[in-house]
This record gives structure tokens, sequence and C-alpha cells, in this order.
């Protein structure tokens, strides 16, 4: 084995110095370039950490953003919700009030025109069929009133016919009564029987006329010539030896019942005749309607007593005792003049004595 001497081999091996100083460098530079790659290797690995941190990081904050707003948007969708629940059930509201508005409306004309029509026919003879029509309540309402007015109207009649009845069989034994008063010696006894019996017939008439007046009262108006029927009813009265002048003409058809106008004027100027005298029937004319008026020269009424006396039955206590009477023409001549869509009303004279003025619309021309 041989051993090398280190100061022998560096004597020994002169150009050996130059080369290992070479081998230095590039080993040297090697190892700089392997250090080197290895920072680089470790840095790209701290980046990809770096950038894998920060993916998580930013992975974790939109994890935590969405749930926070998954936490805030719950009540935003549950505030929208209400709303709608609130917005459908005031729209619900606002219909119904509308509804129950547009019924309490329509009730309310209902009755607005059921009112009109019942004041309407309060004034008429016979009172004319409401109309059944409207809301139900108030078609109903309707029904039920013309249902009670016939009734009424049925049942009135029926007494009507008893009442007529019975005044009509009171007839026969008045005849009888007034045959045998004429068989009486006394002559003041049998006078004041037959004034009796002469009352108790007028009131048997006056019941008879009031029994009549309901067919009367159903008449329906027409245009009629007047003036005919006055000329024939002054007429009669001089036939019976009673003056009733006759002043003026009514020269056009007047809307009335024929017979209900001519008992009403029976009715005024027989009161007339029985209470006074200078007996009168004006007729006066204007542009819709006509008068006609029954002038005497009586006493008149007390002007407290002017509404009174149309009372049925009902007789002025200073009239009374001049003439029988049964206190029903004025009534029966009220209800017929009511019938023909007139007015009847009394007033004192002036120079003394009654008036009693008829007025009756005239046709249309």
């Amino acid at each position: 084995m041989t051993v090398i001497h280190p100061a022998a081999s560096r004597d020994a091996l002169p150009g050996s110095r130059p080369r290992m100083r070479a081998d230095t460098q590039r080993r040297a530079h090697a190892f700089a370039c392997r250090a080197q790659a290895a920072a680089a290797r470790k840095r790209h690995r701290g980046g990809v950490g770096a950038l894998a941190v920060g993916l998580l990081l930013v992975v974790a904050m939109n994890t935590r953003s969405a749930h926070a707003a998954t936490l805030y948007t719950r009540p935003c969708l549950a505030d929208d919700a209400s709303l709608v629940l609130a917005s459908l059930l005031a729209a619900g509201f606002a219909l119904l009030a509308a509804a129950l508005w547009v019924h309490a409306f329509e009730q309310r004309l209902g009755i607005e025109r059921l009112a009109a029509a019942i004041e309407q026919r309060s004034a008429e003879r016979p009172p004319r069929i409401l109309a059944e029509s409207g809301p139900p309540t108030v078609a109903r309402l309707a029904r039920a009133i013309n249902g009670a007015q016939r009734h009424d109207a049925e049942r009135v009649a029926e007494l009507l016919d008893v009442f007529a009845a019975y005044a009509h069989d009171l007839r026969t034994p008045l005849t009888r009564m007034t045959l045998r008063c004429e068989m009486l010696e006394d002559g003041e006894l049998r006078e004041a029987m037959e004034r009796d019996l002469a009352e108790v017939g007028e009131l048997v008439e006056a019941s008879l006329a009031c029994a009549r007046m309901q067919c009367s009262a159903a008449e329906p108006l027409r245009c009629f010539d007047a003036d005919g029927l006055l000329g024939a009813l002054v007429d009669t009265y001089k036939d019976a030896g009673r003056t009733v002048e006759l002043e003026g003409q009514v020269g056009r058809p007047v809307v009335t019942c024929p017979h209900a106008l001519r008992r009403v004027l029976v009715n005024l100027i027989d009161n007339a005749l029985r209470y006074g005298s200078d007996v009168r029937l004006c007729v006066r004319v204007d542009a819709r309607r006509v008068v006609l008026a029954v002038v005497d020269s009586g006493p008149g009424i007390v002007p407290a007593e002017m509404e009174a006396v149309f009372a049925p039955w009902y007789r002025a206590p200073q009239t009374s005792a001049r003439a029988p009477g049964s206190g029903l023409g004025l009534a029966i001549a009220r209800r017929l003049t009511l019938a023909m869509r007139g007015e009847l009303q009394l007033e004192n004279r002036r120079t003394g004595g009654l008036e009693a003025r008829l007025t009756l619309p005239l046709a249309a021309a």
C-alpha cells in the first residue's frame, strides 16, 4: 500500500490546483443552483399553500355571508307574505263594504219609492195597487200591503152589504107605521108621529146612500160633458117646485165620475134648500179646473165647525134644530169628491149664507 504525503502530493502534482478550484466552483455553483431550486420549490409550495389558505378563507367567508344572508332573508320573505295577506284582507273588506253599501242604497231607494207610492195612493179613491218590485224585502213588503188592502176591501164590502141589507129591510116596517099613523084621530099626535117617521126614513135613506158610496168610489174617471148634467139637475128641481138658479157654464169636458158628481151636487143643493133660500149653482172656469159653487142665504156655519161638519153623523148645534137631517150628506159629498180627485170646501159669505165650492180638474185640451 503506497502512502502519499500531502506535501509530496502537492509538489508531485503541480497542475492539480487549478483543477481543484474549478471543481470547487462547479460544486459551489451546482449547490447554489440546487439551493435556488429548493428555495423556488419552497416558495411555490408556500404560494400554493397561501393560495389554498386564501381560497379556504374566501369560501368560509362566503359561507358565513350566505348563512347570514339566509338568516336575514327569511324575515324579509315573512314580511312580504304578511304584506300580501294584509293587502288581500284589505281588498276583501273593501269589496264587502262596497257590496253592503250598494245593498243599503238599493234598500233605501226601494223604501223611499214605496213610501212615495203609499203617500200618493192615500189621496186616491180607490187606492191603487203598489208595484211589487225592487229589492226582495221591499217587494215582499209591497205584496203584504197589497194583500192587506185587498183583505180590508173585502171585509168592508161585506160589512156594507150587511149594513145596506138592514137599512133596506127597515123600509117595510116604516111604510106600515106611516100608513097606520094616518089612522090616528088625534091630529097633533099624528103630525108628531109623521115627523119622527120622516126623520127615521131619512136616516135609512142616508144609510143606503152611504153603502152605495163604496160602489160609486170605484167608478172610473172619464171625460164628461158637465153642462148637460147641470142643466138636467136644475130642471129636475124646478119640476119638483124648488127654485135653483144656474149661473155660467163649463164649455169644456170635465174629468169626473158622472154618478158621483150628480150625488155630490144633490147633497149640496138639498142642504142649501133645507137651511136657506135663494139657492144658486154658480160655474167658474179657469185654465185647468172648474169650480161649481152652491150658494145660499142661510145662517151659515160657525168657523170653528167648518171641518167638523164633514164627519159622519155630525150635525152643527145651531142648524140641527132648524131642519131634520142625518149628518151624512157632507160626509158622503167629501168622500165622493176625493174619489173624483177634486176638493170640497165650505166658506161663509160676507153678505150672509154659505158657499160650498166643488173643484174638479178639466180635461186636457
